[in-house]
């Protein structure tokens, strides 16, 4: 029986197959088994926030029966969870236990496993982003062998794995390295562009995070910082003032549905480019209300990773789910490829293999995992041949 479904923005629409509800490991083996013997593509949906064509028509596999803490060690710091817990679940059970993330994105409405397989990520230039968090996962392949992957037994497939579009299988557990829990004292003011060029270094490198969005109709900026503090709680905090556990305060509320585009450029290129996309918008797109977020991202070594080997700066573009969002996409995704930018795999853009692979210097590397992992090509789609250069 068919099953029509779309994405959190309603940009993308599916009749799928079946959505398929595992409740154990055992089960997705049954459900890849199945697949394998009907030649039919498997996708996982997280908790489907991404804006691309990640998704199927034949078998559409949800985690959410497999949500929840599988177990800790707290000598290690470490705790592992289901695949299918979402982000906004992690924060308790980790402060329960003393510890907290590190790092967390914009939002924490996603699934850990799909939040780290598309390389979400907060701000900060210390930080990075929520996939070099996982130092554990457990992978099941295309064949339905389950792998223990970590730093010490599979070094090198964990750094595919942890950004890696569920097409290396499908990642039912994930551990996670957190530290002691914190307090964050949040702090936003608006600024001028002029006042935030003259600003930004400073707050950059002195705040542990920053960034803001810049508003097209106004030309300010809606800046913010958050830092560590040793209090609990603020005594007649001012107007822009928050303090709370860490987990409570980097995440945002997304009350309106949008559509975004972001690429992450190398971190000296990330003010010019910001400049460049508001003299874009304000000269063809007059009318767009949407902001601007800035935000930046220190580098790591996940092979598919946006920041893979370099400190970077990550700008995102916004549009209505009402409003016509393509030409306005085309036009800043185009101003990207000129400042180097590689793509948020889970938001919208149209780069293909051969781009990626000059953007990004593991690009083979992964490509001979994934094909080594799932030579039948069970956990892709058109779109996801695309990426990978797949006829």
């Amino acid at each position: 029986m068919s099953l029509d479904w779309q994405n959190w923005s309603g940009n993308q629409q599916h009749r799928a197959q079946q959505m398929l509800l595992p409740e154990t490991d055992a089960d997705i083996v049954l459900l890849l088994d199945r697949a394998n013997s009907e030649s039919r593509c498997v996708r996982a949906i997280g908790s489907a926030h991404s804006f691309v064509p990640f998704w199927t028509d034949d078998y559409l596999l949800s985690l959410d029966n497999m949500q929840g803490l599988v177990s800790s060690d707290l000598a290690r710091q470490q705790a592992t969870f289901w695949g299918g817990t979402k982000l906004h679940a992690l924060g308790q059970p980790l402060w329960d236990m003393g510890l907290a993330m590190e790092n967390m994105g914009d939002i924490d409405r996603q699934s850990i496993a799909g939040a780290m397989s598309t390389g979400t990520h907060g701000t900060g230039v210390n930080l990075q982003n929520i996939s070099s968090q996982v130092v554990g996962l457990r992978l099941i392949e295309a064949n339905g062998e389950i792998t223990e992957v970590n730093i010490d037994s599979h070094p090198q497939l964990l750094r595919a794995a942890r950004v890696s579009m569920g097409t290396l299988g499908v990642i039912s557990q994930v551990t996670l390295q957190a530290i002691p829990a914190y307090y964050l004292h949040e702090r936003q003011w608006l600024a001028s562009v002029a006042e935030c060029a003259e600003a930004r270094q400073d707050l950059m490198m002195n705040n542990r995070h920053w960034e803001f969005f810049w508003d097209p109709q106004s030309d300010q900026c809606a800046m913010k910082t958050l830092n560590p503090t040793t209090l609990t709680a603020l005594d007649g905090p001012a107007e822009g003032e928050r303090l709370g556990p860490s987990f409570q305060i980097i995440p945002s509320v997304r009350e309106h549905k949008f559509n975004e585009i972001e690429f992450s450029v190398p971190a000296a290129a990330g003010w010019p480019c910001f400049l460049a996309l508001r003299t874009l918008l304000q000269q063809r797109f007059p009318d767009v209300r949407w902001p601007i977020e800035y935000r930046t991202l220190k580098a790591d070594d996940s092979y598919l990773s946006s920041a893979s080997g370099r400190d970077s700066v990550t700008i995102s573009a916004h549009e209505g789910i009402k409003h016509a969002h393509v030409p306005l996409f085309k036009a800043v995704e185009d101003l990207f490829r000129d400042y180097g930018g590689r793509p948020h795999w889970g938001k919208v853009h149209t780069h293909q293999a051969a781009e990626l692979e000059a953007l990004l210097p593991q690009f083979r590397d992964f490509q001979r995992i994934r094909s080594t992992l799932d030579p039948e090509g069970r956990f892709l789609n058109p779109f996801l041949q695309g990426i990978f250069g797949i006829n």
